[in-house]
């Protein structure tokens, strides 16, 4: 039966997404959030900036038209000092032109004197005087310079490079250390006294500088706060109506040498050579001009005072009326629009808190504000009547949703049981699996052994029955050999199982390998799998860890027999390869090179293409649950990628599977590093050294043999005094070390590995204690890593792990080398 449960309106998208209690958002428009009388300050700034606006471009044009006015006036300036310097070289002409009259220069010693009154009637020229053709001073108005005149003056050797009347550059000739400024006029050939010669009017600066300063006068058109500078063509101060003396003889600043080149009149703004930034105006030294530069430069800020002051009283008065703008409509926002929107926002905190009885007061009809706080209490009288109504329905509701509640957690409960009950029912399976599998192992293993057993047993009976027949022992002993052998590899097999053997990479033959793979797997697959190896005569050795690969082959096969419910065959075969034969259908992705090729394949049920694609991945099985991990398969391809080869899969549905190693066989280099890599001790049979070298009682080494064993320790014994040695025996580590500790002579020590109470390990740990350099061997029936690495850190290297089963001769063998090791040892160290 279903019921119809009422749901409320849902209320408008606004009161749900953002409530009263809502914070607002982080990023919100400049104007979404600003009060009222922001906003008022705002259109206040607004209408303000026009007005803003037009006394900046005031401003700014004033500025600019009284910079225009200032480089005119520099210009003009500038042109006026022209034109003085104009009529300083118009004078000097008047003065040379005169001297060139030969009647009133005169000749010879005359020459001199009338220069001279000639010079006098001119006070702003420091010196006339005459060059000839060959540089030489012929004679002048100031007999200093007539004297040391030459050619060697850069001033006389511009006088005969004047093309006319033209004036020179800066110079200091003797006896006038403030400078002059020549002036020269060539006479030409045509002059009859002095043809060629060129005739020089030296103007003294000291009096140049007098002279711009007297330009400066009340009423000259030269402004008094200008700074006056005279320079010739190479940019070097003539004179200067300020700090003449410090400048005149220097060079214009980097920053003023665009006025030497410049063709036409004009304005710089740069730093003078006194430091002070100046607006500059100037006439470049062209032929026109004499070759004279006239600058004039100013003070700019100077200058623009008055403009600067008049923007400042501007700006003061504009910032005062925005000032005053901003506070009345401050006040104004206060009265009109602050309180209304005060009560307006109490009332909405109240709602906020939930009184939705309150209301907002009466603003009047014709207000905004007052419509504004009309809605509102319309509103909030809606808003409660919907809460009441709302309220009646949410408590039907409530009761509604407990009720489904308690039958969810009753549905829950039951689950929860079914659950538990179901991970007990598979433990129970995966343990039951277990024991299957346990049990199907222990009657594969059983089956080897009992055949060892029955073998060894009947052989000593039948030696016990002929023992006098000695050939008869002699063959039923080796029957009895042979079956410990095979036992021996029974066992070596379980312990690669279960990885109580040290792991690595090993040359391996396959066809052996997968022989002994053949004996366990027969007994243990089941009576319904047939289990068949072909491999080929003759195959070349491959690099990989032998536990591994045995894991891997029981794996897979394994996954053949569940593939084979109603049972079949499982073939190993094995055959050499070259990946980059066409026949050999390689992989993709396998290298070039040898390999031999480990094939497990099956008369299963096969696998589709969706199957066979997902084979690989971890943890993906088509098993029932509880009855495969998924990792088989994963495992087995990382193996083969491993050790250089690859995985290869191919199946078919009805037709089985196929599932190919493919495994690199052993090159030079590999062979190198199995020959360079540690391996354990080798069981096989060794010359012994020379036994005469070992010191010991009556001329036979004695060894302390410890077993638990004692039928392992009375076998041992036999065997080791037929090979000649003294034998003392123990049957646990405690009453080895009470020997010890009594004084026995001993040259060597065989213990077992394990043994109840003090083991192998302890015991040789005390002996070498009590006894420090005496050989030790321990015999174990597996070969465990911990005891591999305690003995590895024992001193003196001369202690051994061998494994059971081993034969008297080969036991006393090892012995043997320990002891001329030992020897040797001793020998080295004395």
């Amino acid at each position: 039966m279903h019921h119809r449960v009422w749901r409320p309106a849902p209320e408008p998208r606004l009161s749900r997404e953002r409530g009263a209690d809502a914070a607002p958002p982080r990023r919100r428009e400049w104007n979404g959030g600003a009060r009222v009388s922001t906003r008022l300050l705002l259109i206040a700034a607004t209408c303000l900036l026009p007005l803003v606006g037009l006394q900046v471009a005031v401003g700014v044009a004033q500025w600019s038209e009284r910079k225009a006015q200032l480089d005119g006036l520099a210009a003009h300036q500038a042109g006026l000092l022209k034109g003085n310097a104009d009529g300083i070289a118009e004078g000097a002409r008047i003065l040379l032109a005169a001297a060139a009259i030969p009647e009133f220069r005169g000749s010879g010693d005359e020459c001199a004197g009338r220069l001279a009154k000639l010079s006098g009637g001119a006070p702003g020229f420091a010196f006339v005087a005459l060059v000839d053709p060959g540089g030489r001073v012929a004679c002048a108005s100031d007999p200093a310079v007539a004297a040391a005149g030459g050619e060697g003056d850069r001033w006389v050797r511009d006088a005969l490079a004047a093309p006319g009347f033209t004036a020179g550059r800066f110079a200091r000739p003797p006896g006038h250390p403030g400078g002059v400024l020549p002036f020269y006029l060539p006479l030409g050939a045509a002059d009859a006294t002095a043809p060629g010669a060129t005739l020089v009017a030296a103007m003294d600066l000291n009096l140049l500088e007098q002279h711009l300063n007297g330009l400066k006068r009340a009423g000259s058109p030269l402004l008094a706060n200008g700074v006056l500078t005279i320079a010739d063509a190479d940019g070097v101060i003539l004179a200067r109506d300020a700090r003449h003396a410090e400048f005149v003889g220097k060079g214009f600043p980097p920053a003023a040498m665009p006025l030497v080149s410049a063709t036409e009149p004009g304005t710089l703004r740069l730093r003078s050579i006194d430091g002070t930034d100046r607006l500059v105006g100037y006439t470049p030294p062209t032929p026109a001009n004499h070759r004279l530069a006239a600058v004039v430069g100013f003070h700019e800020p100077q200058l623009m005072a008055d403009v600067e002051r008049a923007l400042r009283r501007a700006a003061a008065l504009l910032g005062a009326v925005g000032l005053a703008a901003f506070g009345l409509t401050l006040w104004v926002a206060r009265r009109s629009i602050a309180r209304p929107t005060r009560a307006l926002l109490a009332v909405a905190k109240r709602w906020r808190e939930g009184d939705l009885s309150a209301r907002a007061p009466d603003l009047g009809r014709r207000s905004e504000f007052g419509q504004i706080a009309a809605a509102y209490n319309e509103m909030a009288a809606a808003l409660q009547r919907r809460e009441k109504e709302a309220r009646g329905y949410t408590e039907a509701l409530e009761a509604r949703v407990a009720e489904r509640t308690r039958e969810l957690v009753e549905a829950n409960d039951r689950l929860r049981v079914e659950i538990a009950e179901r991970r007990n029912a598979e433990t129970a399976l995966l343990q039951a699996q277990k024991v299957q599998a346990m049990g199907q192992l222990a009657g594969g293993i059983a089956h080897d052994f009992n055949n060892v057993l029955q073998a060894v047993s009947g052989g000593a009976i039948l030696i016990r029955r002929r023992a006098g027949d000695a050939a008869a022992v002699e063959r039923l002993a080796g029957m009895v050999e042979d079956a410990a052998r095979r036992g021996e590899a029974v066992t070596r097999r379980l312990l690669a199982f279960s990885r109580r053997e040290e792991l690595r990479a090993d040359a391996l033959d396959l066809g052996e390998l997968l022989g002994g793979l053949r004996e366990v797997l027969a007994a243990t697959l089941g009576a319904k799998i047939r289990v068949e190896v072909d491999a080929e005569a003759g195959l070349p050795p491959v690099l990989a860890d032998r536990g591994q690969l045995e894991t891997v082959l029981v794996n897979l096969a394994t996954n053949a027999r569940d593939a084979m419910p109603d049972g079949g065959t499982v073939v190993f075969s094995a055959a050499a390869e070259r990946a980059e034969d066409a026949a050999a259908a390689a992989p993709d992705g396998l290298g070039p090179g040898g390999y031999v090729r480990v094939m497990v394949a099956d008369t299963g049920e096969g696998m589709d293409a969706a199957t066979l694609a997902r084979a690989t991945e971890p943890f993906f099985t088509t098993k029932p649950l509880g009855q495969g991990t998924g990792l088989g398969l994963a495992m087995a391809r990382g193996f083969a990628e491993g050790s250089g080869g690859t995985l290869a899969i191919a199946s078919e549905p009805g037709r089985g599977t196929r599932v190919s190693l493919w495994l690199p066989i052993v090159v030079d280099g590999d062979a190198r590093r199995l020959r360079e890599a540690p391996l354990e001790p080798p069981v096989e049979r060794r010359p012994a050294p020379p036994r005469a070298a070992t010191p010991a009682p009556a001329g036979r080494p004695r060894v302390l043999l410890v077993d638990d064993e004692a039928m392992v320790r009375d076998v041992l014994a036999a065997q080791l005094r037929d090979e000649g040695f003294d034998v003392l025996e123990a049957g646990e580590g405690y009453a080895a070390l009470a020997l010890l500790d009594r004084g026995e002579a001993l040259d060597a020590m065989v213990s077992d590995l394990a043994m109840p109470g003090l083991d192998g390990v302890a015991l040789t740990r005390e002996a070498k204690r009590r006894r420090p350099g005496l050989p030790v061997i321990l015999l174990t029936g597996y070969a465990a890593d911990a005891a591999a690495l305690a003995l590895g850190s024992d001193e003196g290297g001369v202690s051994a792990l061998v494994r059971k089963p081993i034969t008297g001769a080969e036991l006393a063998d090892r012995v043997a080398m320990l002891l001329h090791a030992h020897d040797r040892r001793l020998q080295a160290a004395g």
